[in-house]
């Protein structure tokens, strides 16, 4: 009975994970897209070069990080339905060192993106209007009309309603870094041709589908803010 029900939960986690994955990839604007508009344009006005704005430069780094995080995504919904199917089908070892391979590469140039995002971030100003409406956006009337996770959004709205944007950008690769780290262990057992511990499955599933949560949410708040202008 306690089999059954871990496996009802097991293919209920994935099945929820699959089409959170299918509905980002349709509407691919979701991980913190909006925000580089917090931050000011600094561009040389006078200068005769082209170069990139940095907000605009901000918003590259985003979108970017963004596409190598669900490609990530995508490679551990693959992990887990290759062992979901395992005791139908048998495990292929060579095929899913592959896919965690893939997963582990993608997250590290996820997180090597928003290194440099934090970095230009932390160096640009913040735009003193869009701060100003961060602080006095109606953040409960949002959370209420689209029923979002409340403990989710509680996070977002403290890092957005301080005016922190470079915090949220922090916080994701942190949870990167974390990701990271529970791949690296199951690439550990992979190796040597072992099942995975579904533990670190359920995990790594967890935080990766909280990441893309707390992106969306960010995302939300600036497509409010850009449609109440």
């Amino acid at each position: 009975m306690k089999k059954n029900k871990t496996q009802f939960i097991f293919k209920a986690l994935i099945l929820f994970l699959a089409i959170f994955l299918l509905n980002s990839q349709i509407y691919s604007r979701i991980l913190t897209n909006g925000s580089g508009k917090g931050y000011e344009d600094t561009e040389d006005k006078n200068s005769n070069i082209s170069i990139a704005k940095d907000n605009s430069l901000i918003e590259s780094y985003i979108e970017e990080g963004g596409g190598y995080f669900l490609n990530s995504f995508s490679k551990i919904i693959s992990i887990s339905n290759r062992i979901e199917m395992a005791n139908l089908q048998g495990l292929d070892y060579e095929e899913l060192k592959s896919i965690v391979n893939s997963a582990i590469e993608n997250i590290r140039n996820a997180k090597a993106t928003y290194y440099l995002l934090i970095k230009k971030a932390q160096d640009t100003p913040y735009d003193p209007v869009v701060n100003l409406k961060l602080r006095s956006f109606d953040y409960y009337a949002l959370m209420t009309e689209h029923s979002l996770n409340v403990s989710i959004f509680n996070e977002v709205e403290g890092y957005l309603k301080n005016g922190d944007i470079t915090g949220t950008f922090i916080r994701i690769q942190n949870s990167f870094i974390k990701i990271e780290g529970l791949l690296l262990l199951i690439n550990d057992e992979v190796s040597l041709n072992k099942m995975p511990k579904l533990s670190k499955i359920w995990e790594v599933n967890e935080e990766a589908a909280n990441t893309l949560i707390v992106g969306e949410y960010i995302t939300r708040v600036f497509d409010a803010l850009q449609k109440n202008k």
